[in-house]
């Protein structure tokens, strides 16, 4: 039996835009402290409008800083990318260890691993002070300020656990009934939090993303209005797109079935997230679309690389800067071959959108062994181009929002559990959109091509790994040896537990 050792290190730090202070979390009722002359406790921030808002920015804030970004310990440049062969590395660097699931090779990999273990849990505590706080005052928070914050904050928790348990929990097809593999923190205390069975960890889950969905339903305006039409920060609830929204827990409670094999129940949850309009009328608008061809328009500045038309929900990443993050130079394919395009992409690969909105290319001579030039424009290096317009004072039209769900994964959720000819019509919509050939699916390839066409479309966001792992997949594309049912169980930090005999 293992007990989660991070109970008090956990709860140190919340986050909270619009007072534009980092407070101290303490175990006490009263951790929140400013400035003597306005020091509050929890239990009197909590119980107004602005109070319980304040609270959610901050979890949000800590979110994009730490968890879910481009440089986040669960986004583009992460261990969890790294496991998924998306980028080369030299020979016994933390990369490559990462890349071969060789874990706790090095000193600075157990830190990288510790942050990525840690930080969600951080999160989860400052949405459980608040969650706890706030019930107590709920005749002082207007009705719709209580269900959105509280809704939003049980699906961001939800989330945080479970991507924890995509990464440190079972292959879902290999599971240890009997044993217990992460603690599900509802309650914030000051000793250690007793770890749970897989069964009871995704009833947690599951608890948390039926709150967050039955209080959403309530207020959430993409229930009434276009999503887009919240892109204001005058807007009430602005920026959808960048919070848990409604349909952001629909999708999760779509991506939750799919990982314990309820392909109904995804099926279900998958088509209401599809089909969603901005009303019931009959000239209602979608509320997400798939990016195609005629939406780029060879501009840097009016094409958007990260296709926010697909963002279902996400993290704004304003701070984030690709020039000066080291994504621009450092990050290269898991293969630095000109033909490493090919390889994932297919022959055509230079026409299709993913390849050509994803990736960049560099060139340079090349030399025959005996010093002759073979090409002085060949391609020399590939790197990840996605985030290129997360830019400072940027005039392009990227969002900085970092998508936990788009679109795709939807489509690709459908096309899985639905019917072959269901499946079929929305590969070839798919198709159109990456401009890509359409070849018909059957019965028996369905699932690989739909993981194929998954890799090639979430490179750099942090799910690939996960898609591998679900599909118990032995050799990923790029890599070099095969990765077993044991290596796709990223091994707990040691200083976060305790062997309990």
């Amino acid at each position: 039996m293992y007990i989660l050792k991070v109970g008090i290190m956990m709860k140190k730090i919340i986050y909270v835009t619009g007072l534009s202070l980092t407070m101290a979390l303490s175990a006490c009722t009263d951790w929140l402290t400013v400035q003597p002359e306005t020091s509050m406790t929890a239990e009197t921030l909590f119980q107004t409008d602005n109070g319980v808002k304040y609270g959610l920015n901050g979890a949000y804030l800590l979110a994009s800083q730490t968890v879910y970004g481009p440089s986040g310990y669960f986004g583009g440049l992460s261990a969890v990318e790294n496991m998924a062969n998306t980028y080369l590395y030299a020979v016994n660097t933390d990369g490559y260890n990462w890349a071969n699931h060789n874990y706790e090779q090095t000193d600075s990999q157990k830190n990288v691993n510790s942050y990525t273990f840690q930080y969600p849990y951080k999160i989860i505590a400052n949405l459980n002070s608040l969650l706890k706080e706030m019930e107590p005052h709920r005749d002082k928070i207007t009705p719709e300020v209580y269900h959105m914050v509280r809704g939003e904050a049980f699906a961001l928790r939800a989330c945080c656990h479970f991507d924890l348990l995509r990464t440190y929990g079972p292959v879902p097809s290999q599971v240890d009934a009997g044993k217990t593999y992460l603690p599900y923190v509802r309650v914030n205390d000051v000793g250690n939090y007793e770890y749970h069975t897989f069964a009871q960890f995704m009833e947690y889950v599951q608890a948390d993303l039926d709150s967050a969905e039955f209080l959403l339903s309530k207020y959430d305006p993409v229930l009434t209005t276009n999503i887009s039409y919240t892109e204001s920060t005058s807007y009430t609830w602005s920026y959808r797109k960048s919070r848990i929204n409604y349909y952001g827990v629909l999708g999760l409670q779509a991506r939750v079935a799919l990982w314990i094999g309820e392909k109904e129940k995804a099926l279900r949850y998958a088509r209401l997230v599809k089909d969603a309009k901005d009303s019931a009328e009959s000239w209602a608008q979608l509320q997400f679309k798939l990016t195609t061809p005629s939406d780029d328009v060879n501009s840097f500045t009016s094409t958007d690389l990260s296709h926010y038309s697909e963002h279902i929900c996400g993290a704004k990443c304003e701070t984030f800067d690709f020039s000066t993050s080291g994504w621009a130079f450092g990050r290269l394919s898991s293969s630095n071959d000109p033909d490493f395009g090919k390889v994932l992409y297919g022959e055509k690969y230079e026409e299709d959108l993913r390849y050509q909105h994803f990736w960049r290319t560099g060139s340079g001579t090349w030399y025959a062994p005996d010093g002759s030039i073979l090409d002085k424009y060949k391609v020399t290096s590939i790197t990840i181009n996605k985030f290129s317009q997360f830019l400072t004072n940027s005039t392009s039209n990227c969002k900085d929002n970092f998508p936990i769900m788009r679109l795709p994964e939807i489509y690709f959720i459908i096309m899985e559990c639905g019917t072959l000819d269901e499946a079929n019509t929305l590969y070839q919509e798919y198709c159109a959109a990456r401009n890509i050939e359409y070849v018909a699916l059957t019965e028996g390839d369905r699932q690989e091509r739909i993981m194929l066409e998954s890799i090639r479309e979430y490179v750099g966001e942090g799910q690939n790994f996960f898609t591998y792992k679900r599909n118990n997949v032995k050799r990923m594309i790029g890599a070099t040896t095969d990765c077993s049912e044991n290596q796709y169980i990223v091994p707990i930090p040691e200083a976060e537990y305790l062997d309990v005999k």
